[in-house]
């Protein structure tokens, strides 16, 4: 573990601490408290920190991000699923399907489980996605939802994407890597190398420039610098 990911750790063990291991509590801070100010994203090493937590503390972490879901206000319900996409932790996102229409309603909320559903590739959800691609305010998270899901199934949506933002995204390619990029085939490509690694993103890719040899060359620079960017994302 490096220095900065300890360091890490160790804030979130002081914040749990303090927060006298109430998960709510310590969500809170970590997104909104005093503690936000620590990491530009509120979950980051949150995995690391459960899988050194107590196996009652684990237990109450996912209970707490159930009762949120079921019985939380909106923001509430939007941050327990947005922290479900941002673990490894066990949990099952049934019950979240289940309440679609209702999680629906709040956009913010139901963005959230467009995500989850896509970071935990959880096969149930996916006529939700495809649904959502028709809603232009759901289109972004729906299509890295998609991408997630099945990346040859994205093929023809992100080709549609890369065509619209495609000066964009090559002009990010001579950009510092810790420059995020938000160009929705951007964070599609980013999203299947997330949650299926190096050959999901190849896969992903070769499906979108199909014999178009131009795009493959545009789509070696571009793969070469997600990768770039995940390698000093993790030191």
């Amino acid at each position: 573990m490096n220095r900065s990911t300890s360091g890490r750790q160790r804030e979130l063990e002081v914040l749990f601490i303090r927060s006298r291991h109430q998960w709510r509590d310590f969500f809170y801070e970590l997104e909104n408290g005093d503690a936000s100010l620590l990491a530009e994203d509120p979950w980051a090493d949150l995995d690391e920190f459960l899988a050194g937590a107590a196996p009652e503390h684990r237990e109450s972490f996912a209970r707490t991000l159930e009762e949120m879901i079921r019985g939380g206000e909106v923001d509430e319900q939007a941050q327990a699923l947005a922290i479900v996409a941002a673990v490894s932790q066990p949990f099952d996102l049934s019950p979240a399907l289940a309440m679609e229409k209702e999680l629906r309603a709040d956009l913010e909320a139901h963005l959230a489980l467009l995500l989850a559903i896509g970071q935990r590739r959880f096969a149930p959800g996916r006529e939700v996605v495809e649904k959502a691609i028709e809603d232009p305010s759901r289109r972004h998270a729906a299509l890295i939802a998609l991408a997630q899901l099945d990346p040859p199934a994205a093929a023809t949506h992100g080709a549609q994407a890369y065509r619209k933002d495609r000066e964009r995204i090559l002009g990010t390619l001579a950009r510092p890597l810790d420059e995020h990029e938000y160009a929705t085939f951007y964070q599609m490509a980013e999203a299947v190398l997330q949650s299926r690694g190096r050959e999901g993103l190849n896969e992903f890719l070769r499906a979108v420039a199909g014999s178009d040899d131009g795009l493959k060359h545009e789509f070696a620079q571009l793969a070469k610098r997600l990768l770039q960017q995940a390698e000093t994302a993790a030191t």
